[in-house]
């Protein structure tokens, strides 16, 4: 009796999740799924080039007092390592104390640069965020797609799942 109802159960259990399966397969045939990098589609958009170009005119002298500062620390560590056998130490200490002025200011400048890019990189997405929400919104609409991934979450994907351009189209329509 235990053995013919053993075998009962397994037989219900393999028609059940059978049949479940078949379910779920054709729920998702049905299913319209598109995938979207929502960073890119939004820094890949023309409003994005445009704040980009304010920000660097905007951090220009910065920027060129960095790469004039670390040609300078270059020269100096040159100097050292060329004329090290003939340099006193008075000669070192004064070049060792330039080097450790010109990382300060170095330091000094690139966080000042990075805080003010962070600051605008953030207004940027507060400003835009709607905007790229009414563009997913269009393309989700017009493509009648049922579910829409974030690229982050999905381990693969073919390309033809991926609505990203369609996106940043849809928001450079916008402007």
């Amino acid at each position: 009796m235990k053995s013919k109802f053993k075998l009962y159960f397994v037989v219900c259990s393999l028609f059940f999740t059978g049949n479940a399966f078949a379910q779920a397969d054709t729920v998702g045939a049905e299913l319209k799924v598109a995938i979207l990098d929502m960073a890119a589609a939004l820094y890949n958009s023309e409003l994005a080039t445009a704040v980009q170009e304010r920000l660097s005119v905007e951090t220009e002298n910065d920027s060129r007092r960095i790469r004039e500062l670390a040609q300078e620390g270059t020269a100096l560590q040159e100097r050292m390592r060329v004329d090290a056998e003939v340099l006193s130490e008075a000669e070192r200490r004064t070049i060792m104390e330039e080097l450790e002025e010109i990382g300060v200011q170095y330091q000094y400048l690139e966080q000042r640069v990075d805080t003010v890019v962070q600051q605008r990189r953030e207004a940027f997405e507060q400003t835009y965020s709607s905007n790229l929400i009414q563009a997913i919104s269009d393309v989700v609409e017009e493509q009648d797609y049922d579910i829409v991934l974030r690229a982050e979450v999905a381990l693969f994907y073919k390309g033809a799942l991926d609505i990203t351009a369609q996106v940043t189209a849809k928001l450079n329509q916008q402007q």
